[in-house]
């Protein structure tokens, strides 16, 4: 798989105390900020984030960041992919005319109300591993807006760059409040569907539950709580949100079951 590179956004600038030729520059980023529909939007991008890292799952990689004129108030930055040189297939843009991919007959079981139908099939045939841990990524974390949330290499011969971006509804994000998303997150109900569902493998599937289930304590811990009121997090919430976690992976693989592998 080749390496997910970010952008470098304007000039370098040479650093004079540098022995080994360092630069000095900036790097792309979508900054977010908590918000009337997400109010635990910085939280659950950071945590989703860390954990994600913890367990191998390709997302862009991003960093809690101040700005010097508002230091109060905490954002995160999702770092830019440099895909400019990429034959990226976009699924965050607006829907596309899919007369122009290969003309795949929809998989029994698939939903029929995402918006790039076709692609999603290609994406989920050409990086099947990728794909199925992200699935189950995602309903561990209760991620509620993956349909357009990840960009991939379709028309390349070969093996291509695959990432997802955006857990900014997931975990204490879900629901518009930190309250309702905790009870999301205690829930098994939740979500009910996945823009994967009938596309990924059931094995491969399986090798992400079991990675999530051997995940250290310490290590979810570590993704989930802070020293520090994160946003409109505060600590108590950000314990629960572990404890949740933490039980929630007991039932992933019947969360797996019901949605990911099973017929609409």
């Amino acid at each position: 798989m080749p390496i997910l590179c970010y952008q470098i956004s304007g000039p370098l600038e040479a650093n004079e105390r540098s022995t080994t030729g360092a630069a000095n520059g900036h790097v792309a980023a979508v900054i977010k900020r908590d918000h009337e529909e997400a109010a635990a939007q910085v939280y659950s991008e950071l945590a989703a984030n860390r954990l994600a890292s913890f367990l191998g799952i390709p997302v862009v990689a991003g960093v809690a960041a101040r700005d010097p004129s508002n230091p109060d108030l905490l954002r995160f930055a999702a770092l830019r992919a440099a895909d400019s040189h990429l034959d990226i297939y976009d699924f965050s843009a607006d829907p596309m005319d899919e007369a122009s991919c290969a003309d795949i007959p929809p998989q029994q079981g698939m939903l029929r109300t995402i918006a790039h139908p076709t692609a999603t099939q290609q994406l989920c045939a050409k990086y099947p591993v990728e794909a199925a841990h992200i699935a189950v990524f995602d309903l561990w974390i209760c991620n509620l807006d993956r349909d357009y949330n990840f960009k991939a290499e379709l028309n390349s011969p070969n093996r291509g760059i695959i990432f997802a971006m955006d857990q900014g509804s997931s975990l204490l994000a879900c629901r518009s409040t930190v309250a309702k998303s905790l009870e999301a997150l205690q829930s098994t109900d939740t979500p009910s569907s996945h823009p994967f569902q009938s596309l990924v493998d059931g094995r491969l599937c399986g090798q992400m539950v079991e990675r999530i289930l051997s995940l250290p304590d310490w290590a979810l811990e570590a993704a989930t709580t802070y020293d520090d009121t994160i946003g409109n997090v505060i600590l108590p919430d950000q314990y629960t949100t572990y404890e949740a976690l933490s039980e929630r992976r007991k039932h992933l693989g019947q969360l797996v079951d019901r949605i990911l592998l099973r017929p609409a």
